[in-house]
């Protein structure tokens, strides 16, 4: 397997050797006991990680020959543990959250991602609305702090209407570290979609129509004077998980699900696993959804063609 690595979007970590002197020769060298420790700080201050939160390195593997390494950091509160994975360029210097393989077809992988990221819709029930079997799904990659995100609420809420029965839409969050509040808030979103998808949407709603009146000062007040009397929220639980950043691991697994789609602002779209560049006006929504509904039907008229004509044992 050959390896190229696409460096815009990769931490500079320094110049110090994070490898032993041997990292040339034959196989890959093992990666120094203090060097784990400077990753792991680099990586609390680049997520901007509170330190009652434990984070530790808990794997550390070369890719075959390549002498890249694959980095799996554990965070850890005290109500819940997650993972994300990194890799280490062969000099030690940088991190990224992918690695390109030169020896497939990017077009391939490109549909292949389409489809993992259709697959791993099931996942997100909790920031999902519409009919799980609607011909189109919308998927977006958002941030509470992003002000073309509020613009692109609205025209969901101008369009979506008259589609209920054909559309479902998934939200992941993805809240830009150049946004203050983009990420607690996220956390609190994450807090409601624990609870249920209809817990989330409204508290969604909320955060967007009031969004001018949230700062870095006061997002966790306002949180919760959003979360009260909200259907489907239990307001004593939603604190709890926002005071202990309970639901931090989901918001982490959606900044890796974009990252591994070369996702990199807000909003980002997909509409039935296709990237949409962008979306102006209610429109241009109305005409993404009327074509991508009859290529839905389509493809699932062939996939039950093909099934019925094949022999029984090799269904």
């Amino acid at each position: 397997m050959r390896l190229y690595v696409q460096y815009r979007q990769t931490w500079f970590i320094d110049r110090s050797p994070l490898l032993s002197p041997a990292l040339y020769g034959q196989g890959c060298a093992a990666l120094l006991a203090i060097k784990k420790s400077m990753l792991v700080d680099f990586v609390r201050k680049e997520y901007k990680l509170p330190q009652e939160t434990e984070l530790k390195l808990i794997q550390d593997e070369p890719i075959n020959a390549s002498c890249h390494r694959e980095l799996i950091f554990q965070g850890k509160s005290p109500v819940k543990t997650w993972e994300t994975t990194m890799y280490l360029s062969p000099d030690g210097c940088f991190l990224k959250g992918e690695l390109l393989d030169t020896a497939t077809d990017p077009v391939e992988q490109e549909q292949l991602k389409a489809k993992a990221l259709m697959t791993g819709l099931v996942e997100n029930k909790g920031t999902t609305k519409g009919p799980e079997n609607a011909p189109v799904t919308i998927v977006e990659f958002s941030d509470f702090q992003c002000p073309f995100c509020r613009k692109f609420a609205d025209l969901m809420e101008e369009v979506l209407p008259a589609k209920r029965d054909k559309v479902r839409v998934v939200l992941h969050h993805m809240p830009l570290s150049i946004h203050s509040w983009a990420r607690p808030v996220a956390v609190g979103a994450a807090c409601a979609q624990l609870q249920s998808s209809r817990a989330f949407w409204s508290l969604h709603d909320q955060l967007f129509q009031h969004r001018q009146e949230i700062t870095a000062s006061n997002v966790k007040g306002k949180l919760m004077q959003y979360a009260q009397n909200k259907k489907g929220l239990d307001t004593h639980s939603f604190q709890t998980c926002l005071d202990n950043e309970m639901s931090l691991g989901l918001v982490f697994r959606d900044m890796n699900l974009a990252v591994s789609n070369n996702v990199q602002g807000t909003p980002s779209l997909f509409v039935n696993g296709r990237r949409v560049p962008s979306v102006k006006n209610a429109d241009q929504l109305k005409r993404l959804i009327a074509e991508a509904e009859p290529e839905a039907r389509s493809a699932s008229l062939a996939k039950a063609e093909f099934t019925q004509s094949q022999p029984e044992a090799h269904r």
